[in-house]
């Protein structure tokens, strides 16, 4: 007899934990393991989106809780676990998505320490803490798991003024190698999801708000252009990619990572967030550097 998609997965009766499900690539992700059978605590920063998504997942016949975290805060993922599995059971699924750009979108050289920590915070140390938290519950309860990271392609090429996005993005992926070699040994497998850029609503908001900057609204025209598929990706696409790594399908597959990008990593034309921007901490040498016909450069007596 053919297995049904449903048994291939197998996912039905698992427990899941999605972190930023209240909207994007992390909400589609939710409501797929809720169609694949899994129950799943909904864990954002934004109660009321959290709450959305739980109707969702119940209106498809599965049990949900929202649970609302701040994942900055390092107690937050161990209290979220804890939540996760005193309303559902034990869990064996948890997929990642915390993270972003935390609103620093400027050359590396105007950057202060506060303006590269945030990302760093959002993105790595989050996701390392939730890993923590989530590998530690699966083994505590004997559960067979999958925990599935999510990256972004600025951590596996150039960023231009994302430098701390990209920064910590290049340490989830290298994070969860490591995280995927050490856990192992308990039938923990941990894997990353490494997408482009997407239509959600957030990108949707930075495409057209008034308050982006022209070279930011310009930016996810220039991005779809230069994609080989043509087009952004949209949230289910890619949410698909982590369901597929959380499930029996890819059981023999530990500390990868898969990018979901319409091919755009392989063109030399991704276009900078923000534009190109002259750095205002070498702005004034940058604008007097060609007044006097040269390229800014002089020569020393004897070269």
């Amino acid at each position: 007899m053919t297995p049904s998609v449903e048994e291939l997965l197998g996912l039905r009766g698992r427990v899941a934990l999605v972190t930023g499900a209240g909207n994007g690539i992390a909400r589609a992700a939710a409501l797929q393991l809720a169609t694949a059978g899994c129950d799943v605590a909904v864990v954002d920063l934004d109660k009321e989106a959290a709450d959305r998504t739980v109707g969702e997942i119940r209106d498809r016949g599965r049990r949900a809780v929202a649970v609302a975290k701040d994942l900055t805060d390092p107690t937050a993922p161990r209290e979220m676990v804890e939540e996760a599995v005193a309303e559902l059971g034990p869990i064996s699924v948890a997929i990642n998505v915390c993270g972003g750009t935390a609103g620093v979108n400027k050359p590396f050289l105007d950057m202060d320490v506060a303006d590269f920590q945030r990302p760093l915070t959002l993105n790595l140390q989050s996701t390392f803490l939730s890993c923590q938290a989530e590998a530690i519950a699966m083994v505590r309860h004997h559960r067979r798991g999958a925990i599935v990271n999510v990256g972004s392609t600025s951590g596996v090429t150039s960023a231009p003024n994302l430098a701390a996005y990209g920064a910590a993005n290049a340490g989830v992926i290298h994070f969860t190698k490591t995280a995927g070699v050490e856990l192992a040994p308990y039938g923990v497998r941990v894997n990353c999801v490494v997408p482009g850029t997407h239509w959600t609503k957030l990108t949707r908001i930075r495409a057209t708000s008034p308050e982006s900057s022209p070279q930011v609204r310009a930016f996810f025209d220039q991005a779809g252009a230069a994609t080989p598929l043509g087009r952004l990706g949209e949230p289910e696409e890619t949410a698909g990619v982590a369901v597929f790594l959380a499930s029996e399908l890819s059981a023999y597959m530990t500390g990868h990572s898969v990018v979901s990008d319409g091919g755009i990593t392989h063109t030399t034309a991704r276009p900078a967030f923000g534009g190109p921007l002259v750095p205002a901490a070498i702005r004034p040498f940058v604008e007097t550097a060609f007044q006097d016909g040269t390229d800014g450069t002089r020569e020393e007596p004897g070269d």
